[in-house]
């Protein structure tokens, strides 16, 4: 029976035992004796008849006494994974019950195609006491690569069982579900040319802060005068000599990726009848393919600056879903923390009440980045604002798979193309496509971070 129509019938009858295909004949077969025997009055064919039908009753009743009281604990070797990548699961199972089991099958429930693990053998359980509380219990294994992001409920673990003339078939659930943490794929992208950009003496600070030396942007050589409770000492210990902290603070190379995450500006999205609710916003479940892109770009991009040195400001258009994580520093682990959230990163559909712009707190300098599909008007009138004539200013537009725009959907006609009009007013447009890699349409960012380098 293929797996997933497998699946399909262990959903339906869980908990309970049905007859097999060969039940069903046995029953079929049984029935048409009886009547055969009454009419010819064989009382022979009667008693086949009786055997062939109490046979598959009987089978069924023993797939129904092989029902455990069984506990499954599910561990994952990395419960947060990319993407792509591959995990081990764990699972021990113990039987609580107070008679031994038998040697069953069992499967693993996924949230995906084909909706359950490959089958395997669960070993014989005895009855757990001091004595043998090891052979009271089983360890299982198997691994699992997920290929979308997103948080997922892996289980309950399916047992199955059927007698030894395969007449009857039973399953049920054993434990609950473990939630897995999947989070988009991060793309190595080229470095770009942008630190230049924002002077010489920053430049020099992100430098000395990629290669972790955060205390030496922080503090300069002891002076005569300078007050004792301002020497930084583990810096002296590191130097030889007394260093004291700066007085004024530096600032930084600070970048802005602007992602749009309203529901109606993604037409591909295909409309799910169950939404969750996030925040108070209703969040849609349904696939985007063009959406999915800009989540690959955003996790890569934000990666990636913050490596060059920058403070990576994510504004999203739609109410935050990234809360705190929206604002990537040096940390290492705020990447991980932006990874996280990402995974449940979502379209959102804006309450007709909230039409505001997105919030954000104003930078002074910095490359600015957009993610959009197909933006409303109130989205676009907020990036015709965010560009000034002393920084980078790139919209990543990720067009429908035909090339033809589609922004008439929103009344829109008026107004000039989406391309023309982000240009106008200073942007940088590049065009992608949903299967285009997300490296490659990068690298054309990077040559119009070296024009904006030349330029300065």
């Amino acid at each position: 029976m293929p797996r997933a129509r497998l699946w399909r019938s262990i959903r339906v009858v869980v908990g309970s035992a049905r007859l097999t295909r060969r039940g069903g004949v046995f029953m079929a077969l049984g029935g048409v004796a009886i009547v055969a025997g009454f009419a010819a009055g064989m009382p022979v064919l009667l008693y086949v008849g009786c055997f062939a039908i109490g046979l598959p009753a009987v089978a069924t009743f023993f797939v129904r006494t092989r029902e455990s009281a069984l506990t499954v604990s599910r561990r994952f070797s990395f419960p947060v994974v990319e993407a792509g990548s591959t995990t081990a699961v764990t699972l021990r199972v113990d039987n609580h019950s107070r008679r031994a089991t038998t040697r069953v099958q069992w499967r693993d429930g996924l949230p995906w195609r084909p909706w359950v693990t490959a089958s395997g053998w669960l070993p014989r359980l005895s009855v757990k006491t001091r004595l043998a509380s090891d052979r009271s219990a089983a360890q299982l294994s198997y691994s699992l690569t997920p290929t979308k992001r997103g948080i997922f409920e892996i289980g309950p673990l399916v047992v199955e069982a059927t007698d030894p003339f395969e007449l009857a078939w039973g399953a049920w659930k054993v434990g609950s579900v473990t939630s897995l943490i999947v989070t988009p794929r991060v793309v190595p992208l080229a470095t770009t040319a942008l630190i230049a950009q924002s002077g010489d003496g920053e430049a020099r600070v992100v430098q000395r802060r990629s290669a972790g030396d955060d205390d030496d942007a922080m503090t300069r050589e002891y002076r005569r005068g300078d007050a004792m409770r301002r020497v930084h000492w583990k810096a002296s210990a590191r130097h030889g000599s007394l260093m004291v902290r700066q007085e004024e603070q530096h600032s930084y190379p600070e970048a802005r990726i602007i992602v749009d995450t309203r529901l109606e500006g993604y037409p591909d999205a295909s409309r799910a009848t169950a939404l969750r609710e996030v925040g108070g916003t209703v969040v849609s479940p349904a696939h985007s393919a063009r959406f999915e892109w800009v989540v690959t770009m955003l996790a890569s991009a934000a990666v990636q600056l913050r490596r060059e040195g920058f403070l990576v400001q994510i504004i999203e258009t739609g109410q935050s879903q990234l809360t705190d994580a929206a604002t990537l520093h040096r940390r290492s682990s705020a990447e991980q923390e932006l990874l996280t959230r990402l995974a449940a990163l979502a379209p959102i559909e804006i309450p007709a009440e909230w039409w505001g712009e997105p919030s954000s707190r104003s930078f002074a300098r910095g490359p600015v980045i957009a993610l959009v599909a197909n933006p409303e008007p109130a989205t676009v009138d907020f990036l015709l604002s965010q560009t000034t004539s002393n920084v980078v200013a790139v919209a990543f537009v990720v067009e429908t798979t035909s090339g033809f725009g589609d922004r008439e959907r929103f009344g829109s006609a008026q107004r000039p193309p989406l391309a023309e009009e982000l240009r106008a007013a200073g942007w940088k447009v590049i065009s992608a496509q949903s299967f285009d890699d997300v490296a490659d349409v990068w690298n054309l960012f990077v040559a119009e971070s070296r024009v904006a380098r030349e330029r300065h």
